[in-house]
């Protein structure tokens, strides 16, 4: 039985550790940003969805990484005019990418119950956990819908394609971002309608069905980040005072 309910490691993790977790990444990526450290960020988190049972995820965003890499190393032989924004625009996503990752991770391995009733022993107030759950919910659905706009596009001959879009350009904006544009509104509103039935407002105390508690795999897993990102913080702190002396 319990195998059917907690599948991977990464849903049996407290929410509490994953927020923390996430904390440490989004202060550790604020820091490391070179090429070397940054990768050295990027292949910690790989690591760590491997441990956790999330190794799908990590294979998908490991090709993603590899194309800004590749990207940002193109732009390095353009010419200054144009390998500008291209650059940047490599470089923003390159470093937020472990980032992402793990972000990618919370949203799918937490449950909307697990995560209202860590934000409530928080004790933050009412005002703040009711968006938290319905943003973290939306992006999953986003991505379903947008898998729904893509396979309406194969249908109509509109296939997500170098091709299309180049001798189709303004036919693919808006067969994409239209329909996706329209489907955020109704999934904001159909969210909030379903937190609403699940009693999210309702006053009093919140009980939840799963109560939050530490284990090992919490303190195993937050440790383990929080010293691999302290050394590459460590790393990147030496190279500053190496390049002042």
């Amino acid at each position: 039985m319990r195998s059917r309910v907690q599948k991977t490691l990464a849903e049996g993790i407290d929410v509490r550790t994953k927020m923390a977790m996430l904390a440490v990444l989004i202060a550790t990526g604020a820091i490391v940003k070179d090429y070397v450290l940054g990768s050295a960020l990027f292949a910690v988190v790989v690591l760590l969805s491997f441990a956790i049972g999330r190794g799908k995820t990590a294979i998908s965003f490991s090709f993603a990484y590899l194309f800004f890499m590749a990207l940002f190393w193109v732009t390095t032989m353009l010419p200054p005019s144009a390998a500008g924004a291209l650059g940047s625009f490599a470089l923003a996503c390159r470093t937020c990418m472990p980032i992402c990752l793990f972000a990618a991770i919370f949203a799918t391995s937490t449950k909307i119950g697990d995560l209202t009733a860590a934000l409530y022993g928080l004790r933050l107030p009412k005002a703040a956990v009711v968006p938290l759950v319905i943003a973290v919910r939306f992006f999953p659905t986003l991505r379903e819908e947008c898998s729904a706009v893509a396979d309406a596009m194969k249908v109509r001959g509109l296939a997500p394609s170098l091709r299309n879009l180049v001798s189709k350009p303004v036919l693919m904006f808006e067969s994409a971002v239209v329909p996706v544009m329209l489907r955020c509104a109704k999934i904001a509103d159909e969210l909030a309608a379903a937190a609403v039935a699940r009693g999210i407002d309702r006053p009093g105390r919140k009980t939840s069905y799963n109560a939050p508690r530490f284990g090992w795999a919490d303190f195993l897993s937050l440790a383990f980040l929080a010293v691999c990102c302290s050394l590459l913080v460590a790393a990147k702190v030496n190279q500053g005072i190496g390049g002042l002396l």
